[in-house]
């Protein structure tokens, strides 16, 4: 495995450091993944679309830092025509299927399931391994394509726990993860 990919809720978890209620070891345990994959030697790769639903709460001050960030510490892949074309082979092939359908019975708008077949697109027009996401509506979309792994637990991630508030590691001075060491 070389280059793997990220769904937005492991960059809320392991970059913002934020959780619903009742997800709160999700950001240690996001962090510890972050670093074992860094220390590891494995590529992150970010779709465009992933870091646009990111921004979307930053306030637009604030992007150009935050974009920052996320070149120093990823690969950044764009939306392009090559990931348009396998996005519309999984759109027509999802359709054919009725899985639209079934997803938008469920509540997801149009919006929701372009948004996760963009992502899955990406991930397979840059020939990523795998896209590591909690979201099983994403999975319906990567489901013949890619395959979606929960993000795994890290078996010493336990001496990645700080106490409350006090892991202020700084995300963008740490060593870019698309670079050979």
């Amino acid at each position: 495995m070389n280059l793997v990919c990220f769904d937005n809720n492991i960059l809320i978890w392991g970059i913002k450091g934020q959780a619903t209620p009742g997800q709160e070891e999700m950001i240690y345990r996001a962090r510890a993944f972050i670093r074992k994959l860094h220390n590891d030697h494995i590529r992150v790769l970010i779709p465009s679309v992933v870091i646009a639903e990111f921004l979307l709460p930053v306030p637009p001050e604030e992007h150009p830092g935050v974009l920052d960030l996320f070149h120093k510490r990823f690969l950044i892949a764009s939306f392009d025509t090559a990931a348009a074309s396998v996005f519309a082979k999984i759109w027509q092939a999802k359709k054919g299927k009725a899985i639209v359908d079934e997803l938008a019975k469920k509540g997801n708008t149009k919006t929701e399931m372009r948004t996760d077949s963009m992502i899955v697109a990406t991930a397979c027009s840059q020939r990523a391994d795998c896209i590591y996401s909690h979201d099983h509506d994403l999975r319906a979309f990567a489901k013949d394509y890619i395959e979606v792994r929960e993000m795994p637990l890290i078996p010493d991630q336990t001496k990645w726990l700080p106490e409350a508030g006090t892991d202020n590691t700084d995300w963008g001075k740490l060593p870019k993860m698309n670079e050979s060491p």
